[in-house]
């Protein structure tokens, strides 16, 4: 594996992730004594971002965002964001990154989660001018087995992000302007007319 930066965390460390029984070969629940969030896999920060950028295991990704979940560093949240943006990640992946990332949604940090989502929402499925397009998405009956695949798994994700902002909340439990101006578009602008997949998930 190529060399850490010197001065990075965990520059000094040999290994760039650790995994315990990858296999699922044991019946057990590892339980980490050092803190008490469940999510934690007993493993540094860096180390979780390592493998959720590297891992070529799924299970292993998906693992890595629940860990970075119990950190909320903003080291966290953009590596969440990157891997949910990427569309080379497998949609799992990505689902439980946005995921990761509803949970991390907190008026501590101006709501740095919440606007990661936001941007990916804005990104995919915005026109030019900044306007929401309406969602639309390949029929299933379609030819191109891999086109229908990548929709398909773009419409995961984005059912993904919108629940994870849906339950974004400020310090007083209420939902964020930001977060519920976001899901107004993404209701108003959604036509279902000729689409086979289920948008209930707006509401």
């Amino acid at each position: 594996e190529e060399e850490e930066e010197e001065g990075a965390p965990g520059a000094d460390v040999p290994l760039l992730w650790l995994r315990l029984d990858p296999e699922y070969e044991c019946v057990l629940q590892v339980v980490w004594p050092a803190r008490e969030d469940r999510r934690w896999v007993g493993t540094p920060e860096f180390m979780a971002r390592e493998q959720l950028e590297h891992s070529r295991h799924v299970g292993a990704q998906i693992e890595a965002t629940h860990s970075l979940a119990s950190f909320g560093t903003g080291t966290a949240i953009a590596a969440l964001a990157e891997r949910l943006s990427d569309a080379r990640t497998f949609h799992r992946v990505r689902a439980a990154a946005a995921s990761a990332l509803g949970e991390l949604i907190s008026p501590a940090d101006d709501f740095a989660a919440l606007h990661a989502l936001a941007r990916y929402v804005r990104r995919q499925h915005c026109d030019g001018t900044g306007l929401l397009l309406p969602l639309q998405f390949v029929p299933l009956d379609a030819a191109d087995e891999d086109e229908l695949a990548g929709r398909l798994g773009h419409y995961l994700t984005l059912r993904a992000v919108v629940e994870a902002i849906g339950r974004a909340r400020d310090g007083q439990g209420h939902t964020p302007a930001a977060a519920l101006s976001l899901l107004h578009e993404l209701l108003d602008d959604s036509s279902n007319a000729a689409n086979p997949c289920d948008e209930g998930f707006l509401l």
